[in-house]
């Protein structure tokens, strides 16, 4: 028996049956069917529809549902569900700061997400964000009751606006725009500290003496040799080098203890710096490698007594520290106003601010300009001491003026 000539445009493919037809000067695939009778008819209805003129071929069917499906997707996105994509990018970021990640978190998780996360992108709206952080606003300082604003909505709209703004320029997302309120201020929620946020060199020493042994001379790094608290619990023995030549000591910053990434981390960006040890605290730091820390070169510098090559925690150092300041007649001074002692010093002997730069590991020129006004200080002064010697030449009348 031979088998029927199937009709133009159906061809057999392995076993089954193909139809394609021309139309709009190019071929158009229909599908593939199990039986000549489904092709057939299939045919039959793609001819009738090219000759009505409605015929669209498959494949712009397909892309036009698979965009819909994607629309109603991203359409259907939560604030809460994007967050955490964002996330999830900043995290694989290697530019990305791991304790930058885990602030924006707790900031969504604390802040923001509680309230709004529910709500769908293409529904949020800037009335929601302002309301949402006018109360943020108004709520009282957990940490200073008395102050008369806190640090969260400003935080709050900053890590907001950044997580929609990346929401913006991602295709795949349906947020084409969005007008963000005017966000809160930065205002300062920290109380003053009574006698400022400059100590005497001897309070510095004071508060070091009154450290327990094996963390004395972290707070004696911190201030002479302008540390932060996390530079100088991530120091290692191999950053101490030539501590037996005050012409070439010298300490190299590295790495960072990252409490909220709770691991070792690069130091903060623009922060890896070299900077040179005063000599008088050479025979101190020697004693003290020989007596606290463990003898490898990766071992860190301040470990407990009793755990002697583990690293000692900030936990354990701030209750020490506390201690220490209050012995020192210092109660609400903070341990990174040692570093802004140091730096004080550093430009009342002279310094540039090219030299404040290097020193104190800043790259905002903003922030190292603040330590000018000692320099300053320090050039009125000799101006006052030249006054004793300066001589005027002789006036109208003859005499010296």
């Amino acid at each position: 028996m031979v088998a029927a000539k199937l009709p133009r445009g159906i061809t057999l493919l392995r076993g089954r049956y193909r139809v394609r037809i021309d139309a709009y000067g190019a071929t158009h695939s229909i599908g593939v069917f199990d039986t000549v009778r489904d092709a057939r008819a299939a045919l039959e209805i793609a001819k009738g529809e090219r000759a009505r003129g409605t015929f669209i071929p498959p494949g712009i069917v397909r892309a036009e549902r698979r965009a819909a499906e994607v629309r109603a997707q991203t359409e259907g996105l939560t604030l809460g569900e994007w967050a955490e994509q964002w996330l999830a990018d900043l995290a694989a970021n290697p530019d990305r700061s791991p304790s930058t990640v885990v602030s924006y978190r707790s900031v969504l998780r604390t802040h923001v997400l509680p309230e709004l996360g529910a709500t769908r992108l293409v529904e949020l709206t800037p009335a929601q964000i302002a309301a949402h952080l006018a109360r943020l606003r108004a709520m009282p300082s957990r940490r200073h009751p008395g102050a008369r604003a806190n640090g969260v909505a400003p935080n709050a709209a900053r890590v907001l606006r950044s997580c929609l703004n990346a929401a913006i320029k991602r295709p795949d997302v349906a947020l084409d725009s969005f007008a963000f309120p005017e966000a809160p201020s930065q205002a300062r929620v920290r109380p003053v500290e009574v006698d400022g946020d400059i100590a005497t060199p001897g309070q510095v020493a004071a508060m070091a003496a009154a450290m327990p042994e094996h963390l004395r001379a972290a707070v004696l790094l911190a201030a002479w040799c302008a540390l932060r608290l996390g530079e100088v619990l991530g120091l290692e023995r191999r950053d101490l080098e030539h501590l037996d030549d005050p012409e070439r000591a010298i300490l190299h910053v590295r790495r960072q203890w990252n409490t909220k990434a709770v691991r070792l981390t690069d130091p903060k960006r623009g922060s890896t710096r070299s900077v040179a040890i005063p000599a008088s605290m050479l025979p101190m730091l020697r004693e003290h490698l020989d007596v606290h820390a463990a003898p490898g070169p990766d071992e860190p510098v301040f470990t407990p007594p009793s755990r002697r090559g583990r690293r000692v925690s900030q936990t354990s150092f701030d209750t020490h520290w506390r201690a220490a300041r209050s012995v020192a007649g210092r109660d609400s001074f903070r341990f990174h106003s040692l570093r802004h002692t140091g730096l004080t010093e550093y430009a009342r002997q002279g310094a540039t601010l090219a030299d404040l730069l290097e020193r104190g590991g800043h790259t905002d020129v903003s922030v190292a300009l603040r330590y000018q006004h000692a320099s300053a200080q320090r050039d009125r002064e000799l101006t006052a001491r030249l006054d004793e010697v300066v001589v005027i030449g002789p006036t109208a009348d003859g005499k010296p003026d």
